[in-house]
């Protein structure tokens, strides 16, 4: 059988998960779930490939816990990712990071590292730069609340949502991320001989 288990976390991020304190919130429940590692064709599945990316490029993400969605944000028929991520490496008064990765050969070429965001995060209606906007939530660390619009300039989406050029906005999308995702536990990988 082609799968994996892994351990998942249900519900027990909230809006507030990052704000009331510096460390990640200690999970509800666990649960154990069946996951793929690979899709069809025998490849490793998006889950699987944004789990070691993150592992391979933070080390010190583990352990934490991550949530994300697929959409093609530049039209160019491959789906970008979409990561929120949950961890004391990640986390403060005013949120955790988001990242935006967008498919580069066999892994992912990062986008965007968007600090001090919150769920939900949305795709809006409008596009920079042949990007969609993205809508995060921010509030907490002294942050005004709100939902920011961050306009892609041609590189990347800016990296702080609570300053120019991000703006607060009333503008409202297609929800990516829920206000309180399906969250997924990363742990770091056991040494080989362990």
């Amino acid at each position: 059988m082609k799968g994996l288990q892994a351990f998942a976390v249900l519900g027990a991020i909230t809006v507030s998960a990052c704000s009331a304190s510096e460390e990640a919130p200690a999970p509800a429940e666990t649960y154990t779930v069946e996951v793929a590692d690979t899709a069809p064709g025998g490849q490793p599945s998006a889950q699987e490939d944004i789990r070691r990316y993150l592992l391979q490029n933070y080390p010190d993400v583990a352990p934490g816990q991550f949530a994300y969605a697929l959409h093609d944000l530049d039209g160019d028929g491959a789906d970008e990712a979409i990561v929120y991520l949950a961890s004391r490496y990640f986390c403060g008064t005013g949120g955790c990071n988001t990242l935006v990765l967008a498919p580069a050969g066999p892994m992912w070429r990062e986008v965007a590292n968007i600090s001090v965001s919150r769920t939900p995060v949305a795709v809006a209606q409008t596009a920079s730069n042949g990007w969609q906007d993205l809508l995060v939530s921010v509030g907490g660390g002294g942050a005004e609340a709100g939902m920011a619009l961050l306009k892609f300039d041609g590189d990347a989406y800016p990296s702080n949502p609570t300053v120019p050029p991000a703006e607060l906005t009333d503008q409202t999308g297609e929800v990516l991320l829920a206000e309180e995702p399906e969250m997924i536990a990363l742990e770091a990988e056991a040494a080989s001989g362990e």
